[in-house]
């Protein structure tokens, strides 16, 4: 009953919450009438988070087009996310209007989403331009300013990002910079909010004021008790009936903000953070900027947290010498040793650093942008074009369940499209993904996919394995022109490491097969490491907890569908999984499950024959 009443409760706040920001709307655009989601078409999805997804969509009146995000109740509510929609709708309403950042257009709900309709950034993500040869020093000292103009207007509003990084840095249509994604974020901080006396170290979990620059010692320290407790992941995978739940944990340890890579060490040691925070994620979006990856990259999160706490950064011979110093200048464990950390005016000696010589930072936004938009049509004005490639035909207003389904055939469309693509630049002689085994302990266990036609993989002592290995040596599975992987760290996260790490899930049975599968439910996608044994058997692991969160029943009644290189159905009587393989090889995971169930349930009915007899 209280659980019901909580639950009640946080509806109620977040009702509350929508019918306020619907008010703001009314107010400063005249008009009478409450957005709704039938006041949208909605198209080819943007980009997807823990607990929302965002939409490239069309207002209906208007014809103009918006990224919307579309968040579930359910999950904020599961997840304890309120104040990061709460915090996130502030943020976008005080930035609103401002030069380099996304606009708040309205917001809205209906019974199970709220809608987020925003500034939509046709030019995609500063982190997709990493990729382009065109992308020289040049164009990282321009972006490098904007983004610093940026933070100078947010940290003179009090708002710290805390989760500054590429791929959270949008473009518009004239390749100019808007900030984006501030569910992190912290408002309304005050500089008299560092000037705290520093209190004795009473751990992770006691930390109420804490000095806002710990020393390296104080900060291994810290970063011991951290590192040293588990994860906890929120989602439970509730969906399904068979999920084995994680046992409780007493000490919780303190959640930090941000993403790996990037986070601050204060941030990651629970510390207080400040302005500096967001130069320090700066300084490694500069980083990469100058040489296309990020400065803390490791296998795991547990590696990069070590790195990032030691300050230990590497730099090639070919890092431009002057970027290498504000970049290390910038990346220092204390916060007020930081480059900029305690000017006034804000930033001024960042702004006065060589690496920014020749910068008009007065008129930087309204010169042209070094690099070409990507698309050509939305700058000339003709978008008519783009229907066919970002809206579904016959597409209806609306997001209810049956659009969902449109959008999600829509998407499985466009990957068809792109794997047709792939067959074509393919080179003749064999399908592009071979079966390679080796012997191990009188069994066999399959690699997931290698895409080579066979070739010198069988001697790998993990042929097993679907991840960095396969990634770096094929060169007839398409990976140029599918883009699987885009970077180093792409390739490692893939990487499922030796099947002995995953061996005590299997309870002493043989792994036929394994890897990394994103296992949708509605509108999200979670990463599971899936295992198929001889049994047989597929469980699905949460990598980051190493938990068991449950299995996919097995009976004579399951069947599999492709759906494209990188989709897949199971069916089981109860429910249909929908599954997808990043690196691309849905087929082989078809095959596979089709020739274990064959055989096993071929075997079944030979015993059930002789006993018969």
């Amino acid at each position: 009953m209280t659980a019901l009443l909580s639950q009640r409760a946080v509806q109620n706040e977040l009702m509350q919450m929508c019918v306020v920001m619907e008010n703001v709307r009314t107010k400063t655009s005249g008009s009478s009438h409450r957005m709704n989601p039938n006041d949208f078409y909605f198209g080819k999805m943007l980009g997807e988070g823990s607990f929302s997804c965002v939409y490239l969509a069309k207002e209906v009146r208007t014809s103009k087009k918006y990224a919307v995000k579309v968040c579930e109740k359910r999950l904020i509510i599961r997840e304890r996310k309120q104040e990061y929609v709460k915090r996130e709708r502030e943020v976008l309403n005080r930035l609103s209007g401002r030069p380099g950042f996304l606009g708040l257009y309205c917001t809205f709900q209906d019974r199970t989403k709220l809608y987020f309709v925003m500034t939509y950034a046709c030019n995609g993500t500063l982190l997709s331009l990493l990729s382009r040869p065109s992308f020289t020093l040049d164009c990282a000292r321009f972006y490098s300013a904007e983004i610093l103009l940026a933070l100078e207007t947010m940290h003179n509003m009090g708002i710290l990002h805390r989760d500054i990084k590429p791929e959270n840095i949008l473009l518009d249509e004239k390749m100019h910079v808007l900030m984006a994604d501030f569910g992190s974020s912290k408002l309304d901080y005050k500089e008299e909010d560092e000037k705290v006396d520093e209190q004795p170290d009473e751990g992770v979990d006691g930390l109420k004021e804490d000095p806002p620059s710990p020393t390296m010692s104080t900060a291994r320290k810290l970063a011991q008790r951290v590192l040293g407790t588990e994860y906890q992941d929120e989602d439970e995978d509730t969906d399904d009936t068979e999920d084995i739940q994680p046992t409780a944990r007493t000490n919780k340890r303190r959640s930090f903000v941000g993403t790996a890579q990037y986070v601050s060490p204060e941030i990651l040691t629970g510390t207080l953070s400040s302005p500096a925070s967001d130069l320090w994620s700066y300084g490694c979006t500069i980083y990469q900027m100058v040489c296309g990856v990020s400065p803390f990259r490791a296998a795991s999160e547990y590696l990069i947290f070590k790195m990032i706490l030691r300050c230990q950064v590497s730099y090639a011979d070919s890092f431009d010498p002057v970027a290498k110093d504000l970049v290390t200048r910038l990346l220092q464990i204390e916060q007020r040793k930081r480059l900029g950390a305690c000017d006034s005016p804000r930033y001024s000696t960042i702004r006065q650093h060589a690496f920014f010589d020749g910068i008009d930072f007065e008129h930087l936004r309204q010169q042209p942008a070094p690099l070409p938009s990507c698309t050509e049509s939305v700058l000339n004005g003709d978008t008519s074009s783009l229907n066919s490639v970002y809206f579904p035909e016959g597409m209806q207003p609306g997001l209810d369940d049956r659009q969902i389904s449109r959008l999600f055939d829509f998407k499985l469309a466009e990957l068809n499209e792109n794997d047709d693509v792939r067959e074509g630049e393919e080179t003749t002689g064999g399908e592009g993904t071979s079966e390679v085994t080796t012997k191990r302990g009188g069994g066999s266990v399959e690699k997931g996919g290698d895409g080579s036609g066979g070739s010198a993989d069988k001697e790998e002592p993990d042929n097993n394995r679907t991840g960095s290995s396969r990634g770096l040596s094929l060169t007839r599975s398409g990976i140029s022109s599918l883009k699987i992987f885009k970077s180093v760290e792409d390739v490692l996260k893939n990487d499922p490491g030796p099947v002995s790490q995953w061996q005590s899930f299997a309870d002493g049975e043989e792994i036929l097969k394994y890897g990394f599968i994103y296992k949708r439910k509605g509108l999200f996608a979670r990463r599971r490491m899936f295992l198929l044994t001889k049994r047989p058997r597929l469980i699905y692991i949460d990598a980051v907890n190493m938990v068991k969160k449950g299995e996919i029943p097995w009976t004579s009644a399951l069947s599999v569908e492709a759906k494209n290189f990188k989709t897949f159905y199971v069916h089981t009587p109860n429910r249909i999984y929908y599954l997808e393989d990043p690196e691309g090889f849905a087929l082989k995971w078809c095959d596979t499950i089709m020739d274990v169930h064959r055989k096993a349930f071929e075997n079944s009915e030979n015993k059930d024959s002789s006993a018969d007899i």
